[in-house]
């Protein structure tokens, strides 16, 4: 008989391939929800904690729930069924589903949100963009035109559209940050980046970019973020084929947010 996994077992091994401590300080991650012993059979990966996939989480009867961003990002003075969010928890916890986050320890961590968008864009001879807290990959591609990479974005990511700033070069040195990561701006200019392919690029900070002969690609937080979970789907389930545990996964679908209309 197969040994009984419990979410305690699952959240250390979650924590063993995106250590807490990778977090940033504002960040919030961990087990958001859910009691310890409970025994985990089916498990859901997802972005977010949404109508949408904690209806499939329902559906699925998965015993726990992993998200990417925070389930709960802010102290709760309360829990009730007044907010979108919170009454989300009250479901979740009425259907004894368990909630693990992890944010911004999985977006630096290796083989996380970064590296798992690396692979999709196809860049090579990659490393760390930003040193001091392991945010961002930079690497090289064959060079080619900004209209030819930015198609190539758009396809690879599934992106309904990606929005381009045209900082006057070709191609050939790529910086990227899944997610929001127009923080990095500086940091892919020091380092001789050609273009920053993110999500969440405010205006201002696409000026500063552009003017200063960076190429921005903003394919949006949804999409330059969604690669990880297939990767993080795969690795997970080999974790447990090698300690024989006898437990399923499955990724929801999300819809994107943000369309072109």
């Amino acid at each position: 008989m197969n040994k009984q996994i419990t979410v305690a077992e699952l959240v250390e091994l979650l924590e063993e391939m995106a250590p807490p401590s990778l977090a940033e300080e504002w960040d919030n991650v961990g087990l958001m929800l859910g009691r310890r012993a409970k025994v985990v059979h089916k498990i859901m990966l997802a972005l977010d904690m949404t109508k949408e996939t904690v209806a499939q989480a329902i559906e699925y009867r998965a015993d726990m729930l992993i998200t990417h961003h925070p389930a709960i990002f802010k102290r709760l003075p309360h829990i009730t069924d007044g907010n979108w969010q919170q009454e989300l928890l009250l479901q979740l916890a009425e259907h004894g589903i368990a909630v693990y986050s992890a944010h911004t320890n999985l977006d630096c961590v290796s083989n996380g949100v970064n590296d798992a968008l690396v692979k999709r864009l196809g860049i090579v001879d990659e490393d760390i963009l930003d040193n001091s807290n392991g945010l961002g990959r930079i690497g090289y591609v064959k060079e080619c035109s900004l209209e030819d990479f930015a198609k190539h974005v758009k396809q690879a990511l599934h992106a309904d559209y990606v929005a381009v700033g045209d900082g006057g070069r070709r191609v050939q040195r790529v910086a990227l940050c899944g997610g929001a990561g127009s923080d990095l701006i500086e940091e892919a200019l020091h380092q001789n980046a050609d273009t920053l392919v993110t999500g969440d690029v405010k205006y201002h900070d696409a000026q500063r970019a552009v003017f200063s002969g960076l190429n921005i690609i903003d394919a949006g937080h949804q999409c330059t973020e969604w690669p990880v979970l297939e990767d993080l789907a795969d690795r997970l389930s080999l974790r447990f084929a090698e300690k024989d545990w006898n437990i399923t996964l499955k990724v929801a679908k999300e819809s994107l947010l943000l369309k072109h209309v």
